[in-house]
């Protein structure tokens, strides 16, 4: 009954206001998705920005994997040879079709992978109660930050050709390092980072009605045992 009188005071937002409000109002804004759990924008939008950063990176991605079989200790030199050779010529299946299948699986499955760890801390955990569809919901508007990322990295990287685009401390070492564990640490602590972090935070504390520092303390928490496995698997399969 309480939470039904408190859906009657909120006004549904226009899909628009409310991918404003979660840059700039996020409390306002998750207040009213956890009222009114809708998801269908943001993934939308998500998709279409990513599908665009495939399209418009295709050939950047094509010279990375020759760069990195050219710089692989794993191949011998006739392995590598017929890797590039596949590369030569690799149509539109694996430029366009393969990438964009993978952008939609991931656009879904990102927010549903999201929303399953805010229901394993947030409902067994710590005792809270919210639903999946309001936790999917959630999870796919706070995307919105990594929307704002990619329209703002994406022309930086198609000027340069490079996706050594950053944002982090590793503006401050050489690139020539990226494949080592202090570059990608420093990589790590980039302001989209934080801001995804701050937004996933409040996001968390409006659903379960959680305090700051329990939020705040999970979602750090959670960052940097995700930042440590993803670097580790990286220094094991060298990538």
């Amino acid at each position: 009954m309480e939470q039904n009188n408190e859906n009657k005071a909120l006004e549904p937002l226009s899909p628009a206001v409310l991918a404003t409000k979660v840059l700039t109002e996020p409390t306002t804004a998750f207040e009213n998705i956890k009222a009114y759990p809708n998801w269908i924008f943001p993934v939308l939008l998500s998709l279409i920005v990513s599908l665009s950063f495939v399209y418009y990176t295709q050939d950047i991605s094509i010279e990375m994997q020759k760069k990195n079989i050219l710089e692989s200790d794993r191949f011998t030199e006739e392995q590598k040879d017929a890797a590039l050779e596949r590369l030569e010529d690799p149509g539109v299946f694996m430029t366009l079709i393969m990438p964009s299948v993978g952008v939609v699986v991931s656009v879904f499955l990102v927010p549903a992978f999201l929303a399953a760890v805010f229901m394993l801390f947030g409902n067994f955990a710590f005792g809270g109660n919210a639903d999946f569809k309001t936790l999917f919901s959630v999870s796919a508007w706070a995307g919105m930050v990594g929307v704002v990322e990619a329209l703002i990295k994406l022309p930086l990287i198609v000027i340069k050709h490079s996706y050594d685009v950053y944002t982090s401390l590793a503006l401050l070492m050489d690139p020539a390092d990226s494949k080592t564990m202090l570059f990608k640490l420093a990589n790590a602590v980039d302001i989209f980072s934080i801001w995804k972090i701050i937004v996933f935070s409040i996001a968390f504390g409006v659903v379960y009605k959680f305090s700051k520092g329990k939020s705040y303390g999970t979602m750090i928490s959670l960052y940097v045992v995700f930042t440590f496995i993803i670097i580790g698997l990286g220094q094991l399969f060298n990538f």
